[in-house]
């Protein structure tokens, strides 16, 4: 994630990251960025919620 952050000069703090899992909401945080999650993705069973994203969505049509 940072290594594409430097690559598109954008600082991570201004990085949205969209994912579906615990594993997305860590990497996000560890570099930086803000986090989204959609609730109906892979995530080992467990609500999304539980993990503390920052946005949790349905939709990626949310993001407009």
């Amino acid at each position: 994630m940072l290594h594409t952050a430097e690559r598109i000069s954008v600082l991570p703090k201004d990085c949205l990251v969209v994912g579906d899992s615990i594993n997305d909401v860590e990497s996000a945080r560890s570099a930086g960025m803000t986090m989204a999650d959609v609730h109906y993705g892979y995530n080992h069973g467990e609500d999304i919620r539980m993990s503390k994203p920052d946005l949790v969505i349905g939709s990626l049509l949310e993001l407009v």
